[in-house]
């Protein structure tokens, strides 16, 4: 994991987590949600769609699989550099950074999923 700069094992480290946590959060709330859970809501923040409480682990489910596929592939493309270790450093800190702002996102869009399915309610605009 340190492999490639401290800096990159810390930043590894952290992707992991955020792939793993939100599953983690996942599998503690659904257990406690109704069968049915409402997944869309209208403008007015009223559900307009319903949907097996366990569709609701398909988003932390795509943030895992996306987490632990960055980290092989930006190991993957750090060794296929030849010209120094230095570069191979940059590679791999690149294809981490750009996993790690992509699931601290999904991360948000886990929790805000969990929140309205859980509240039954949408959040809206006031304008």
């Amino acid at each position: 994991m340190f492999r490639y700069g401290k800096r990159n094992g810390y930043l590894t480290i952290a992707l992991i987590a955020l792939a793993i946590v939100p599953i983690l959060i996942a599998l503690f709330v659904i257990p406690q949600m109704p069968d049915e859970v409402p997944m869309a809501f209208g403008a007015d923040g009223a559900p307009t769609r319903f949907a097996s409480r366990y569709q609701l682990l398909l988003v932390p489910g795509v943030a895992a699989l996306l987490g632990i596929v960055s980290v092989v592939l930006a190991r993957r493309q750090a060794e296929q550099e030849p010209a120094s270790g230095a570069v191979a450093q940059i590679v791999y800190f690149r294809h981490v950074r750009s996993a790690v702002l992509t699931e601290l996102l999904l991360f948000a869009c886990t929790i805000y999923i969990l929140v309205t399915a859980y509240l039954g309610t949408g959040f809206t605009l006031a304008f």
